[in-house]
């Protein structure tokens, strides 16, 4: 971000916030309340969560509105980079017993205009069986259904994982105390989540959902788009997924708040 674009977006925040103190009456006591929820979201080690699960998917609407190529979705706040590069035939790195239902997750990469990318790479991650991730929870092993692979000659893709469940987010912390004020649940809707990219495109990242899933449509962070759920299909006794990715064309010198340009 640009300073003078960086200028005119903290001014205008620090107008709105303060017309919203102003118009609701908002006192110390209670500024000096919201201040300290979100210092301790960083003390909890929940960093971003708060913020991801409010605000995330609106910023991620704003940046498809007239975007060439697929839907474009919220990181959440588990994601890492360093995952390992896997080898075909890809499979998530797994414990030796994980629990879970195998998925077969296939598709394609293209380009926005339907040209398959060959080597494409996947950034794939997502939580096991008891709604946790690797590298987060400690009871996962390192990089845990994590794994980074790569597109076909004609860019067709496909890796073998298990299908995740609907988890609830942390509740104990700061983020909870608010969704109870609230009166809302923490639970979000199983998905997959990936980083797709190739060189001359646009970083994608997606988080994929599951056609008739639990929690599909009262996410508690607002993320599930139409274009983003995914059938589940039997075959050969296994559950099956797909999903086509179409990568934008990287644009030089864009700027980053310019609508349907990424």
């Amino acid at each position: 971000m640009d300073e003078p674009r960086a200028r005119v977006l903290l001014e205008d925040l620090e107008w709105t916030l303060q017309q919203y103190i102003r118009r609701h009456q908002i006192t110390h006591d209670e500024y000096r309340k919201a201040t300290d929820i979100l210092v301790a979201t960083v003390r909890a080690g929940e960093e971003s969560l708060l913020f991801d699960v409010f605000l995330e998917a609106a910023a991620t609407d704003v940046d498809n509105i007239a975007k060439p190529g697929s839907l474009a979705a919220i990181e959440g706040p588990f994601y890492l980079t360093g995952a390992p590069v896997l080898q075909p035939p890809y499979r998530l790195p797994q414990r030796p017993d994980e629990n879970g239902e195998e998925l077969i997750f296939a598709g394609t990469v293209t380009d926005a205009g339907g040209t398959p990318l060959a080597g494409a790479e996947l950034d794939m991650w997502q939580a096991d069986a008891n709604g946790h991730y690797s590298n987060i929870h400690p009871d996962v092993p390192a990089f845990n259904l994590r794994g980074r692979f790569h597109t076909a000659a004609d860019g067709t893709f496909e890796v073998r994982t298990i299908l995740p469940p609907p988890y609830e987010i942390p509740k104990a912390g700061p983020t909870g105390t608010v969704l109870h004020a609230l009166g809302r649940h923490f639970y979000r809707p199983a998905h997959l989540h990936l980083k797709v990219s190739h060189p001359g495109h646009e970083q994608l990242t997606s988080q994929l959902y599951f056609a008739g899933g639990e929690w599909l449509y009262s996410d508690v962070a607002n993320a599930v788009r139409g274009e983003l759920v995914v059938e589940l299909s039997k075959h050969e006794d296994r559950l099956c997924a797909r999903y086509d990715f179409a990568l934008a064309s990287r644009q030089p010198n864009a700027h980053p708040g310019t609508p349907g340009i990424v």
